[in-house]
């Protein structure tokens, strides 16, 4: 009787061809020799499309990265480097092995334009030297830019950003990291407007005389009147009103009192990581429902809690250490390299953190309040060197477009979170103030 042929599983007929001799599989079903064969060519094959799909996929997201990264605008809401020019004569052509901008490295990471922070933090100057000390630092600022004007210009407006970036150019902004810089005066923060400072944050790590800090002690219960008319001010300016480093009531209130979006120009989420520098969604969402941006910071300790805990537990110690150096060595030029070795190994004591939880961060803020409302703040050269890994320096943004792609989101959205969205707060800003 002739057996009946049977179609096996294929892990039970693909093993070998046989000799020609009808055989049993597990299920003691007997199999013809010429099905075993036919059989496993098909099986072969199917697994060859599957390799050529996975790879046709695999080269079309590469295509897609590629195409991204010829011309999109990469633009960075908040940098500190600019106090290194001041203290440490440092020079923005030549390629360095600390800190984390340089013309050479900017390039490499396709950054197109930056706002760079001008600050004096309140706990390392005392008050009747922020003010001086702002200045200096601006004036650093446009020096440099002047110095390296081949391959880099400062930017006075958001046409300016785009002509500089069509142009294969890097744009340089500034910024105001305080109220408490420009000296309870409006006119002064007027001068810092003519000057180029195209955003302010309302307060820094103390709370100041228009607005409660997220560390500092409550005592406006949010904005001060003071502070509500320098957000109408800044408004008139055409200035981007900042809510990084201030109180979540504080936030609620710049967004009520401002006639434009509002920013934060380097800030997490709380959802994700929930420590106190970080924003709830409920602030969040207030924000993006009145157009404005908020700009992920990469503080390795802002996007993981556990590194936070370490990094919060080591500060003081690190602090007074780093005071200490300070103070016995004013004239040594050694002395910043002494700090920066004294930052890596508190650095070193946290738990790694990747640059996926950037990522993490990010999505979270896109699936929640909208793509429209999130874009890049990196604190680089702020943040004492606590870089997640694989976003070490300003050279590794390209991983975060490769992310994104990974995550699924499209190339406008993608374009968007990297720099469209940040352009279009300056934008409506620049707009809102030519209406009034």
């Amino acid at each position: 009787m002739q057996p009946s042929l049977h179609l096996p599983k294929a892990e039970k007929i693909c093993g070998h061809l046989g000799n020609g001799v009808y055989e049993e599989d597990l299920e003691g079903n007997l199999v013809a020799p010429s099905v075993r064969i036919g059989y496993c060519i098909l099986r072969r094959m199917r697994s060859i499309s599957v390799l050529l799909a996975l790879s046709a996929g695999a080269m079309f997201a590469q295509d897609r990265y590629e195409r991204l990264m010829r011309d999109i605008l990469i633009f960075d809401a908040h940098i500190d480097t600019p106090r290194y020019f001041v203290d440490e004569g440092y020079k923005l052509a030549d390629e360095h092995g600390y800190y984390e901008l340089d013309i050479p490295r900017m390039k490499k990471g396709k950054l197109g334009a930056v706002l760079f922070g001008i600050y004096a933090q309140p706990q390392d100057f005392p008050p009747d030297r922020w003010l001086p000390r702002s200045i200096e630092v601006l004036e650093a600022l446009h020096r440099e830019v002047a110095a390296n004007k081949a391959t880099m210009e400062f930017a006075w407006s958001s046409a300016d950003v785009e002509r500089i970036h069509r142009a294969g150019k890097l744009a340089a902004m500034a910024s105001l990291e305080g109220g408490h810089l420009i000296a309870d005066s409006l006119g002064v923060l007027q001068a810092f407007h003519r000057l180029g400072v195209r955003y302010m944050t309302l307060a820094h790590f103390a709370t100041n005389s228009y607005s409660d800090s997220m560390t500092g002690e409550t005592k406006h219960n949010g904005l001060s009147k003071t502070g509500r008319e320098l957000v109408r001010e800044m408004n008139r300016l055409g200035m981007m009103v900042d809510v990084s480093h201030i109180s979540d009531k504080a936030v609620l209130d710049a967004v009520e009192e401002s006639k434009s979006p509002v920013m934060a120009s380097h800030s997490s989420a709380k959802a994700v990581t929930p420590i106190v520098r970080n924003m709830p969604d409920g602030v969040i969402k207030a924000i993006a429902r009145k157009g404005g941006v908020v700009c992920i910071n990469f503080h390795a300790g802002y996007l993981d809690e556990p590194a936070y805990n370490v990094y919060i537990k080591n500060r003081p110690a690190r602090d007074q250490e780093i005071k200490d150096v300070l103070a016995k060595r004013p004239n040594d030029p050694s002395r910043w390299e002494i700090v920066r070795r004294i930052q890596k190994k508190y650095f070193e004591k946290m738990p790694k953190v990747s640059y996926t939880s950037l990522l993490k961060h990010i999505d979270h803020i896109a699936k929640t309040s909208g793509v429209d409302s999130v874009g890049l703040g990196s604190d680089y050269d702020g943040i004492s060197g606590m870089t997640p890994s694989g976003m070490e320096d300003v050279s590794h943004y390209p991983a975060i477009v490769q992310g994104l792609i990974e995550l699924g989101y499209s190339d406008g959205d993608i374009r968007k979170v990297m720099g469209l969205n940040l352009l279009r707060v300056l934008r409506a800003n620049e707009q809102g103030a030519e209406k009034r």
